[in-house]
């Protein structure tokens, strides 16, 4: 019935898309079936595709399943291995290759309030492998997660005797002008670009490539990288729907895995949600901001950019997740979480000689 429903929104058939949906949401019981949540998350993205109204109403009767932004943003991080165990996979790498150096500097994508990085300077200190003088530039479009991010870094850094210091550029990474890209040359090196959950966000029209060849001038040592493995970039919409089902279906299956109470899961399912929204609701594709990549396509883009895939030795770890499903999978530049047959995110390392 969902798969009507996307034929005759295809087909132009407005009103026939309604009929269906209307249909298949009347048949769901999202209380007693955990995999109707799924269906009538698709459905109300679908919806919105048919105006607003439609996916209000529906929006509507979900919201009893909304838990505080902060909770929620709590779960996701220390729940689900997708988030947190990439987050500490990450972290490993990037201690790493910041080890033991007099002067290092983290360019950090999309720092949001910097929780993985909070953690990440408490696993430099517990090695005691943190450089003698840390910089931190956060490029990250919200000002008020700019100075939670600063404030919490400085303080911590303090409590942990690291010398660290911040500079926050309150922009995408794609809004960057050759003042901000000086800057970043400037950083005392070696220099480590990271990047969580950010890059698929740069808007339709963007040159990702030329955002690489960008950041290979700015000299890092290496760039590490935390992005879904999907394809949500395709115009079809027909294709676009199947690379969106195939991946969250792990992710839901996973979530229904996991042992947790029914207002937890149904949230995180919730959050899940507005991303599908966002990939198969919005008409204008110039409005969608989830455009996920498969890891080949990010590992392609960095190489032509004059990176090269990092060595095995940086991306070696005994990292685990306690439920038997979830697994970490490897593969030449990357080392991943995985669920079932399934690559849901890698961590993807990259490293460059200076030029000249």
């Amino acid at each position: 019935m969902l798969s009507r429903a996307l034929e005759e929104l295809e087909e132009g058939r407005s009103s026939a898309a309604r009929r269906s949906l209307a249909a298949l949401t009347r048949l769901l019981d999202i209380d007693a079936v955990d995999e109707d949540m799924q269906y009538f998350l698709f459905a109300t993205a679908l919806a919105r595709r048919l105006g607003v109204g439609e996916a209000q109403q529906m929006n509507l009767y979900l919201r009893r399943f909304e838990l505080p932004q902060i909770s929620l943003f709590n779960l996701v991080a220390e729940r689900l291995p997708m988030v947190g165990l990439a987050g500490r996979i990450a972290n490993d790498v990037v201690c790493r290759l910041l080890s033991g150096h007099e002067e290092a500097s983290l360019l950090d994508v999309g720092l949001g309030t910097g929780r993985q990085e909070l953690a990440l300077l408490r696993t430099l200190a517990a090695q005691g492998a943190a450089p003698r003088h840390l910089t931190v530039v956060g490029v990250e479009p919200d000002v008020n997660s700019l100075r939670q991010a600063e404030a919490g870094l400085t303080d911590t850094a303090r409590e942990l005797g690291i010398s660290l210091r911040f500079r926050g550029i309150p922009k995408v990474i794609e809004a960057l002008d050759e003042e901000d890209w000086a800057l970043l040359r400037g950083c005392p090196g070696p220099r480590v670009v990271h990047a969580a959950f950010a890059l698929h966000h740069m808007a339709a029209g963007v040159d990702r490539q030329d955002v690489f060849h960008r950041m290979r001038a700015v000299e890092p040592a290496a760039v590490v990288l935390c992005e879904p493995h999907s394809d949500h970039v395709t115009d079809s919409l027909t294709e676009r729907f199947r690379n969106v089902w195939h991946h969250f279906s792990h992710n839901f299956q996973l979530v229904d895995e996991l042992g947790l109470p029914a207002r937890e899961r149904n949230g995180i399912k919730l959050f899940f949600g507005r991303e599908l929204e966002d990939i198969l609701g919005a008409v204008d594709d110039s409005q969608r901001y989830e455009r996920h990549e498969r890891v080949e396509t990010w590992l392609e883009r960095l190489r032509r950019a004059g990176f090269s895939l990092a060595p095995g030795r940086l991306l070696e770890g005994t990292w685990s997740f306690p439920h038997p499903s979830v697994h970490i999978r490897r593969g030449e530049g990357y080392v991943g979480v995985g669920y079932r047959e399934e690559l849901l995110v890698p961590v993807i390392c990259a490293t460059a000689e200076p030029r000249g």
